[in-house]
């Protein structure tokens, strides 16, 4: 019966996710950004934020708020802004190498969802993986015995072939309870990183590197540590693959 529900919910939201991730691609990163340094606050206005994005580059405060944002907003306010955003990583030493809980940490200042918040503050019954020597960290959330599907985030980082840039990753799948039944939505965000230069996590321009998107055939994407090649829940065709080649992924996938 989970698995008839669970298929139902992914038939039923397929056209809406199929027409989200269309719409979740990066626009071109702007030369010249604004950066800001918001004044002195418990945590960021980040739904201010959201709505008056624009090229801006953000500096986080360094501290994690206890309340997260709904999912409309994680629907519509962060797949909105999070291509016009710039976020510095201020826990970021200089190194040849991304410090991931500093990028998360960083991350979910401006992006405070409720999966990211519950691994930073450790109040959550999930499964947490921390690999540092793989630059990747994963919760899923493993609350129901022997459910269909649980909640998960990844985060994931890998290095370019020219040296102290690095592309950072994150995929984040949430149960998703809507007007027309219940299905899975897919926040799916690529930066560029330097973690030797600035800092800061930028956008990647999809002008030069094409993204994923979701299709039923394929499921959705999955990072996983122990592997450089973007993969697919749910047992995606052998022949649509994105393999990692120091530059970007090598995809059989068509390019719109």
């Amino acid at each position: 019966m989970k698995k008839l529900l669970y298929l139902i919910a992914f038939a039923g939201c397929a056209a809406m996710l199929l027409s989200y991730c269309k719409n979740n691609t990066p626009a071109t990163e702007a030369n010249n950004q604004d950066k800001v340094t918001p004044a002195a606050a418990d945590t960021l206005d980040v739904e201010k934020l959201y709505a008056t994005a624009d090229s801006l580059t953000i500096t986080p405060l360094g501290k994690i708020r206890k309340n997260p944002l709904d999912g409309d907003v994680i629907e519509h306010g962060v797949n909105n802004a999070w291509r016009k955003l710039s976020i510095v990583v201020p826990g970021q030493e200089t190194s040849d190498v991304p410090d991931m809980k500093a990028i998360l940490k960083a991350i979910a200042e401006v992006y405070p969802m409720p999966m990211l918040l519950a691994c930073l503050n450790g109040n959550t019954k999930a499964t947490i993986v921390e690999d540092e020597a793989n630059h990747f960290i994963s919760l899923v959330e493993d609350f129901y015995e022997n459910a269909d599907y649980n909640d998960n985030f990844r985060l994931k980082a890998w290095q370019f072939f020219y040296p102290e840039t690095w592309a950072i990753g994150l995929a984040y799948h949430r149960l998703w309870d809507g007007d027309d039944g219940i299905g899975v939505y897919q926040n799916l965000m690529f930066w560029n990183y330097d973690p030797k230069g600035d800092k800061t996590l930028k956008p990647l321009n999809t002008d030069e590197y094409f993204l994923p998107e979701y299709t039923p055939q394929r499921g959705l994407v999955v990072f996983h540590a122990n592997g450089d090649n973007i993969d697919f829940d749910g047992g995606a065709d052998p022949e649509l693959y994105w393999k990692w080649n120091g530059h970007w992924f090598d995809s059989s996938a068509p390019q719109n």
